[in-house]
């Protein structure tokens, strides 16, 4: 009897040791951040006062898909993020962990808003305190868009992903990288696009894991962060496996003028009505402080205008098998005189008097006086694919009469076929 009472407190005691020793595990806190007022991110971009660093103080929440992250190296501590109404650019005081696709909610409660260079940023984030993960892979496609949008809306297209198609890189075939790794400098290339003949910046961080990488050399598309430097585009890659530039480079044909030469490169004066006066013949000039010869045509001799018809001709161009040529010149004018013609044609032989061909204006955006230079593609490009054929001339007429008589300046031709 005695042994089965010990034995029974026995086994009293252990089941009263096993129990005590059994611990309960803390279940992990789940991860909770204040949401306050919900706004897009629009509203958020509206918070920036110019000219002011102002700190958000109140829980503010915004939703957005992160468009680029730190994986490459080619950001640090950084992000965007994009919804419908814009994007936003974000630093963080560590790596964010964040990843393209990912959906996520931002508290901006604590961030700085401000803008360095132009460029808006939300900095002094913290990943762990101010971003709630809600999804993975909801990836945005980018926004197909020209150099002509970029520039004209800067700031409505600041951080966001967007694609360029027809373009290459101007130090393309040289052998460059994007960046320089081995010193770890950053490095800016620049983009040429084949419609407006336009470049833009791409700046690379000498850290990224593909700054030694050569750049392409080829022509396609390009896919990217739109960021701005002060006055400038300034693009971004997110993996340079997104660029597609491997298309055969279009062929370019350009005058500038700056070796003081009118006729170099096939180019050549016929004068139906050639003025008395010998100098007043299509010539080079630096007037006006010109930092590099411009081509210029005038009547007025210093006493007087004289009557006068020069025309300045292309040698000939042969647009067989290009797809989609394009043209493009700087030009400036000053003093009342008709209006310079820009003009072409498939069956001038190049040596006649212009009269023995049948020319076509061209639509082009013209100088309003007072010497002010402007792109003749401002009002859009000069299309030339209605003249994909062999032997197309281009031709400058200018018209000058006995009582009037406009000085027009040309400069920074390029045809590319």
């Amino acid at each position: 009897m005695k042994n089965t009472l010990y034995i029974t407190g026995l086994m009293l005691s252990l089941t009263t040791l096993f129990t005590s020793c059994d611990k309960e595990f803390d279940t992990p806190p789940t991860k909770s951040i204040a949401v306050g007022n919900t706004i897009t991110i629009a509203q958020a971009r509206a918070l920036y006062v110019p000219g002011v660093t102002t700190r958000i103080t109140d829980d503010l929440s915004v939703y957005g898909v992160v468009t680029a992250d730190e994986t490459t190296g080619n950001l640090y501590k950084e992000s965007y993020i994009q919804d419908e109404t814009g994007a936003l650019y974000l630093r963080f005081n560590s790596a964010s962990g964040l990843y393209i696709g990912d959906s996520v909610r931002v508290n901006l409660n604590g961030a700085i808003v401000l803008k360095y260079n132009q460029m808006l940023q939300f900095d002094s984030l913290d990943a762990d305190n101010n971003v709630i993960k809600i999804a993975t892979q909801q990836y945005r496609t980018p926004e197909l868009v020209s150099f002509a949008d970029l520039l004209n809306d800067i700031d409505g297209y600041q951080g966001k992903l967007i694609q360029i198609d027809n373009v290459s890189f101007v130090e393309r075939g040289l052998g460059l990288s994007f960046a320089d790794g081995t010193n770890q400098v950053d490095e800016s290339r620049f983009l040429e696009d084949f419609v407006s003949l336009d470049q833009l910046e791409v700046r690379t961080s000498g850290y990224c894991n593909f700054a030694d990488d050569t750049l392409p050399d080829g022509n396609g598309s390009f896919i990217g962060i739109c960021g701005q430097y002060n006055a400038d585009i300034q693009l971004l890659i997110r993996n340079p496996q997104e660029l597609t530039l491997t298309g055969p480079i279009p062929e370019i044909i350009t005058k500038n003028f700056d070796d003081g030469n009118v006729s170099s490169g096939g180019w050549t004066i016929q004068e139906p009505i050639p003025a008395t006066t010998t100098s007043l013949t299509w010539t080079t000039s630096t007037l006006g402080g010109a930092s590099s010869p411009y081509g210029m045509m005038k009547n007025w001799s210093g006493t007087a205008n004289e009557p006068v018809e020069s025309w300045l001709i292309s040698p000939s161009l042969d647009f067989s098998a290009s797809t989609a040529p394009v043209f493009d010149f700087k030009n400036a004018y000053s003093y009342t005189g008709a209006p310079l013609e820009v003009l072409i044609s498939t069956n001038y032989d190049g040596i006649s008097t212009p009269s023995s061909a049948v020319w076509t204006s061209l639509s082009v955006a013209l100088s309003s006086g007072s010497f002010g230079w402007v792109n003749a593609s401002d009002n859009g490009p000069i299309d030339l694919t209605p003249y994909l054929v062999n032997n197309v001339y281009i031709a400058f007429k200018y018209t000058g009469g006995a009582t009037s008589g406009s000085t027009w300046e040309i400069d920074d031709i390029k045809i590319t076929k």
